[in-house]
């Protein structure tokens, strides 16, 4: 076998499931996530497991860099994974409570981030 048709067998394998699986799911009648079923804003109710966004970005250079300015001011342990709908989304976990999460929300905001408390997404 040549490496030529290797790499094309390669390219095959991981290609046609990517294009087959949504394909599939749209024919049962299922719908794709939209980019708001993956932001659930806390509410003071909440007993969930809260994080503080700090923001999603389709590309993961603009999400890295805003991950190096999150963490430049402070959230130094923030990080960096995509959400159920494939963006990637910019996050510090350490929100004990709702009442600690607003406060921190209101810090990074005068900081000139633009924070939301968000649900914790399910594993």
């Amino acid at each position: 076998m040549t490496l030529q048709l290797a790499r094309g067998l390669a390219v095959a394998l991981v290609t046609i499931p990517l294009l087959l699986y949504p394909a599939s799911e749209l024919a049962d009648g299922a719908k794709l996530d939209s980019p708001d079923s993956c932001v659930l804003i806390a509410d003071p109710a909440s007993t969930s497991e809260l994080d503080l966004v700090f923001g999603r970005r389709d590309d993961v250079s603009q999400a890295e860099a805003l991950l190096e300015q999150v963490k430049g001011v402070g959230y130094v342990d923030a990080e960096l994974a995509l959400d159920g709908c494939g963006r990637w989304r910019v996050f510090y976990d350490g929100i004990t409570s709702y009442v600690q999460g607003e406060s921190s929300r209101a810090e990074a905001r005068g900081a000139g981030l633009e924070a939301e408390l968000e649900v914790e997404p399910a594993p």
